[in-house]
């Protein structure tokens, strides 16, 4: 090489080096602050410099799109996960990140897209099968969110919460499968034992029953107990397409189309329930297709009812329901329904007979002496002569039960008999401790007696508990 051009190539070689050294310095400077920095927007900024100076660390830009997800800049995120993309440096952990600040932008089908992209990659994350699950579940394909959520169970056997997921799923197309998700579900963890047993019992019922309607009318049913309303829907709609004429189903997915517009609403206007029941979607219109199909059905008066009462028609819930008590004259829940709504009426003598009809109805049942005893301790009605011995009656019934127990102690506050009272609410404490409810009470009982700091003590731990009561007694009388 001649020296004329070997004197030009090092020369290049030291202005390049004179550029690119301060460059590569101030990457490794800029790592060095993404490790010390303390906002998540300053670590997804150092990290993105040091990815544009470090251009053999493509995996920077993973690393500050993960920053920008913890800021909830999301679009900033998806700027950088779109970067490691491009680069070939998104981990399997990363793509799973990037859908989900697709997602929680508001662009769901974009984040699906990604999902499913990444699961052509080598090694992917089987966080996966979960996000497209429930992506496939808001869209309403419950085949395919079973088929991705049966992947994922299949590497987590110990999740529960999946395991009653995938069971919820299956119901609508594979019951026996079902019963065995939601069976493991309650044996991993005794918290979901009554819901499962709610749906066992009524997909049991389903099978029983030789019409497809039916069944899926029983099986809408079930999941709406456990306030699955989205599933049951579908459940009620799968029971119309197999009989036009089934009124009952008509009438049920009234009711699961307000309820789910209901939960989307309070989930804010972005899920879409304001538009849903702005549409019509408040189930309306089908409860009145069922009561043109069968107007002496129980069922489809007695949720007229709930339509009529929630809209504040009392007058016509009341008709609604009395109708309904009639057709199914030895179902208490009508006259619970009856009573509530002469309640709301002002008709406080009506409503108590309601009330008490409910327990001659199912005198074994704690839950209408529990009705029954709130109701007359709400509007300190009969107290002395109903609400205390259905306060007993409910004590002795479901065997010293720390709620009960409360219950008996304020009826009996309110009746001014103060030792008995606080001898039951010691004993509600002494069975259940963080019972807020009972820390109210008995903090009233002291306030009464002008025990104060006995009664700052109670309310302190009610607050505590979450007693918003206890709270507005604090502010009042303890300022």
């Amino acid at each position: 090489m001649p020296r004329s051009t070997l004197r030009v190539v090092l020369v290049l070689v030291v202005i390049s080096l004179a550029i690119l050294v301060p460059v590569i310095l101030s990457g490794y400077s800029e790592l060095e602050k993404a490790k010390t920095s303390t906002s998540y927007q300053d670590v997804a900024k150092h990290y993105k410099n040091a990815g544009q100076r470090l251009p053999w660390r493509a995996d920077l830009y993973e690393l500050s799109g993960h920053a920008y997800y913890y800021a909830k800049e999301y679009e900033q995120a998806d700027t950088v996960y779109q970067k490691a993309f491009q680069h070939r440096a998104l981990s399997p952990d990363g793509w799973v990140a990037w859908g989900d600040v697709l997602y929680l932008n508001g662009d769901p089908e974009a984040a699906t897209q990604i999902w499913q992209d990444a699961l052509q990659e080598r090694n992917p994350s089987e966080k996966l099968f979960s996000r497209l699950s429930q992506v496939y579940k808001e869209n309403g394909d419950y085949s395919r969110a079973a088929e991705y959520l049966q992947k994922y169970v299949a590497l987590h056997s110990d999740d529960a919460s999946a395991h009653y997921r995938l069971g919820l799923l299956l119901t609508l197309t594979d019951p026996d499968e079902a019963l065995s998700e939601l069976i493991s579900a309650s044996q991993l963890d005794p918290q979901l034992g009554p819901a499962v047993e709610t749906l066992r019992s009524a997909l049991n019922l389903a099978s029983l029953n030789d019409s497809a309607s039916e069944r899926s009318v029983l099986t809408g049913r079930g999941l709406a107990l456990v306030q699955e309303w989205e599933l049951a829907r579908f459940a009620f709609e799968s029971a119309i397409a197999a009989d036009q004429e089934n009124a009952e189903a008509w009438a049920w997915l009234g009711e699961a189309k307000h309820q789910a517009g209901a939960a989307l609403s309070a989930a804010g206007p972005a899920s879409g329930g304001d538009e849903a029941l702005s549409k019509g979607e408040d189930g309306a219109a089908d409860l009145e297709r069922a009561y043109q199909l069968n107007p002496s059905s129980s069922t489809v008066r007695g949720l007229r009812g709930l339509y009529f009462q929630r809209t504040g028609n009392f007058r016509e819930a009341l008709i609604e329901f009395q109708t309904a008590a009639v057709l199914d004259d030895k179902n208490p829940a009508w006259q619970v329904s009856v009573g509530e709504t002469y309640s709301k009426l002002g008709d406080l003598i009506r409503a108590l007979q309601a009330y008490q009809t409910a327990t001659t109805l199912a005198p074994d049942d704690s839950n209408y002496w529990r009705l029954l005893a709130i109701f007359c301790g709400q509007n300190n009605v009969n107290v002395k002569d109903v609400g205390i011995p259905a306060a007993q009656k409910l004590v002795l019934l479901t065997k010293d039960d720390a709620s009960a127990l409360d219950i008996l102690g304020w009826l009996l506050l309110l009746d001014k008999r103060y030792e008995e009272a606080e001898r039951q609410l010691v004993h509600a404490l002494a069975r259940d401790p963080q019972n807020a409810s009972a820390h109210l009470h008995l903090g009233m009982l002291y306030l009464e007696r002008e025990q104060r700091d006995l009664a700052y003590s109670q309310f302190i731990n009610a607050r505590d508990l979450g007693s918003g009561d206890a709270e507005a007694i604090l502010n009042t009388y303890f300022p």
